[in-house]
């Protein structure tokens, strides 16, 4: 757990794509919720940091693939919270899928090629009607969370990130760490865009960073693949 003023970031490590959850007090967002029938795991996760399922008043989803609704309307169901999704991406979450991403190197192209492939079968999860779509920067405060969430598209065209403090950034698939000296994601949509998402949130001044997949880093490493690949 990190704390950021008063904000407690969690990061709940999942055998894929990873969750988080901002806490201020007695109130708390959840970020992403992971594979298919992972609820309980991430419930029990929440208990264990002293987070009721009754605290959390918002999801949101970075973007929406399988592997971060895939416990969605479970979890929905059990907190009462509000969906929030990119617009570019409501459709999706109403349908329960969303196309996967292309690669951006040879091992990840191939992959993305086999994954099209069977895509309707790996990507499907139970469909959910977001409570609200945003297309610009939305405050969090409402929500007892200093931050805001920043539109980060690339990956997706419905990619978002959480800023916290403007000090910490929760980016789902903008940056992965999975591979020790980068941290471009291996899959996406529009790598010019991206690149364009990844200037904004370094323009922030965010010192940590939370990505979908791996452990958190710190922003020197952001800056080496950001240099290496502009």
């Amino acid at each position: 757990m990190k704390e950021s003023n008063k904000n407690q970031i969690t990061r709940i490590p999942m055998a894929t794509a990873n969750v988080y959850v901002v806490a201020n007090g007695g109130r708390a967002i959840l970020i992403d919720a992971g594979m298919k029938k992972k609820e309980r795991k991430i419930i029990a996760a929440l208990q264990r940091i002293n987070i009721s399922p009754a605290d959390i008043q918002l999801i949101i989803l970075t973007h929406a693939h399988y592997d971060h609704c895939g416990s969605l309307k479970a979890l929905k169901d059990i907190t009462k919270a509000q969906i929030l999704v990119h617009k570019a991406e409501a459709e999706c979450l109403k349908q329960g899928y969303c196309e996967l991403p292309q690669g951006t190197m040879w091992f990840s192209k191939a992959l993305a090629a086999i994954g099209r492939t069977l895509a309707k079968k790996l990507g499907e999860y139970d469909p959910v009607d977001p409570d609200i779509t945003i297309s610009e920067r939305f405050d969090l405060h409402a929500y007892g969370i200093d931050g805001y969430i920043l539109p980060t598209p690339g990956h997706t065209a419905g990619s978002i990130s959480v800023i916290i403090d403007e000090r910490h950034a929760i980016v789902g698939d903008t940056l992965f760490h999975i591979v020790k000296h980068s941290v471009f994601p291996p899959y996406a949509n529009d790598q010019k865009t991206l690149l364009s998402s990844w200037e904004k949130l370094l323009a922030i001044g965010c010192e940590y960073f939370y990505p979908g997949h791996g452990k958190p880093f710190a922003r020197a490493k952001f800056e080496k693949t950001y240099e290496k690949k502009k």
